[in-house]
Parts: structure tokens; C-alpha cells; sequence
């Protein structure tokens, strides 16, 4: 794959992680769709680590070929195999192959340590990636066109980066969007979690796109979880999340609530955010 100097001009891809070169489809599926939603190019990566995977780059950059001439697009579309430490290789997508999203399937059943796509390898994986990575179990591409997601607010700072990906779906796949958040006890929190409401009913605002509050009266349990839950049982079509940037008490006796969501994970997709001290997110 051609490689870029730094400040050349290139298109911004949408990244299909394939773990599997046998069992590719549902991901591409995923992949084409949110390329053609986004406008965006598309690349195939394999990941060449020998933690998890005895497949050189030359052998999995064959099937890639072959896999890449299966894609119908009418953007840029291409493939890379490379090799390394998935950790590593996942961390640098945004600037290595100009990466917006990533999308991976997950086995929430599997124990396997030399399963990349079990819970605790996609955590410790995904952890440290500058872009939104994209999570599905069984839900299915063909199926399913962002109708109604959900949007988790809490109190942290960071909520903008997710109100701004929440935006894309209300702008370009006319998602009707369901703030779904719980009061706090205290009273700075509770304030934090208006000013971030307030900024997100503006920013849907503006754009004109459709919400619907969802207030629960659970304090006690955490808000993601909530949220897959609630998804899951009225049948939405994707949550979007941001994962625990500071480790504190609660995910200390708790668990950090990625975990608990993705242990939930069925039907419902999920757009994961990591929270970071710079920005990153996708152009127009």
C-alpha cells in the first residue's frame, strides 16, 4: 500500500479489521456501509501478531486481494496485512492509514487468550485508539440503517467528541437520537451533566435532527450499562460510549462498565470513543 509523507494530501478510510480471512463478510458488509454513509474510503487490515495468529503478511495480503476485488464501491478502496503488536498497530490507524473509524466484530463468549476479538483482547487492544472503533456481535449490516440509536450522557468534559459523532448519524442516516442519562446526588456533577445536555440538544438542534430524552431513575447503576440494556430491549439500532479514561474506586470495586457492555453485547452495535487530551475526529 502506498505510504504518505507527512502533510500530503489523502482520503480519510473507514478501517475493516479482519481477524478472521475465512469469516470476512459481516464486517465488509459493516465497512461498506458506513464508507458510503460517511463518504469515505475503505481499507481491509489483517494484523500480522504472533500472540494471536500464525498468518504472515505475504499469506494474508493474498486473501486480502482476492476479498478486496469482492468490494463495490464507488470511493477509493484498498488493503494492508501488517506486523506487529495489534495494541500498537490499532493506536496508529488514525495517522498510519488516515483512519476515521474502525470496525470489528467481538466474541463475547470466548475465554480464548489467542482470540483477538474476545472482551478482554478488545479492551486491552482498543484501549489506546485515537479514532471511534465500531463493535458488533450478531447484529447485521443489511438489517440495519441507524433508525434510532442511543447516546449515553454523563458529566465528563469529554462528552462533546461523542455529541459530535451522535451529530453524523442524525445528519447522514436521519437517526432519531435518545439522550439517555440519570440525575447525580451532587450538585457539580448534576450541573457538568446540564451544560453537556444543553450543548447536545443545541448541537441537534442546529442540525435539525430529531431527539427524545430518556431520564432514568436508577443512580446505582452505571450508565452504559443502562443504555445497552435499554437498547437492547427496545430493539435500537446502536449505542455510542465512551470508554474510562481514570481508573478510580468505583471501576476498582465495580468493574470498568465497557466490560459489563460488551459482555451484553448481542443485536445492538456500539460505537466506542476513547476520551484523549487532544482531538481527534473525522473531517469534512
Amino acid at each position: 500500500m502506498k505510504k504518505y509523507k507527512k502533510g500530503e494530501y489523502r482520503d480519510q478510510f473507514v478501517i475493516a479489521y479482519l481477524t478472521n480471512l475465512d469469516n470476512y463478510k459481516s464486517i465488509v458488509l459493516w465497512a461498506e456501509k458506513f464508507a458510503l454513509m460517511l463518504k469515505k474510503g475503505l481499507i481491509l487490515l489483517y494484523i500480522a501478531d504472533e500472540k494471536y495468529t500464525n498468518i504472515s503478511t505475504e499469506q494474508a495480503s493474498k486473501s486480502l486481494e482476492q476479498i478486496n476485488k469482492e468490494i463495490d464501491l464507488p470511493f477509493t478502496h484498498s488493503f494492508v496485512a501488517l506486523k506487529g503488536k495489534t495494541k500498537d498497530i490499532i493506536h496508529s490507524t488514525g495517522e498510519l492509514l488516515n483512519g476515521v473509524m474502525l470496525i470489528s466484530n467481538i466474541d463475547n463468549t470466548s475465554k480464548d487468550k489467542r482470540n483477538p476479538i474476545s472482551v478482554d483482547n478488545i479492551i486491552n487492544n482498543f484501549y489506546s485508539s485515537r479514532i471511534a472503533y465500531f463493535l458488533f456481535n450478531n447484529a447485521k449490516a443489511q438489517d440495519n440503517n441507524f433508525e434510532e440509536i442511543v447516546l449515553s450522557m454523563d458529566s465528563l468534559k469529554e462528552s462533546k467528541e461523542k455529541v459530535l459523532w451522535a451529530s453524523y448519524f442524525g445528519r447522514f442516516a436521519n437517526s432519531i437520537i435518545d439522550i439517555y442519562y440519570h440525575r447525580y446526588r451532587d450538585e457539580y456533577l448534576q450541573k457538568q451533566l446540564n451544560l453537556n445536555i444543553g450543548f447536545a440538544r443545541k448541537m441537534f438542534r442546529n442540525f435539525k435532527i430529531s431527539t427524545r430524552n430518556i431520564h432514568s431513575l436508577n443512580r446505582s447503576t452505571q450508565t452504559d450499562v443502562q443504555a445497552i440494556d435499554f437498547a437492547e430491549k427496545e430493539n435500537r439500532n446502536l449505542c455510542i460510549f465512551q470508554t474510562t479514561a481514570n481508573k478510580g474506586f468505583i471501576e476498582f470495586f465495580f468493574g470498568l462498565s465497557e466490560k459489563k457492555v460488551l459482555n451484553r453485547l448481542n443485536k445492538v452495535p456500539i460505537l466506542f470513543l476513547n476520551r484523549r487530551d487532544d482531538i481527534f475526529v473525522m473531517c469534512e
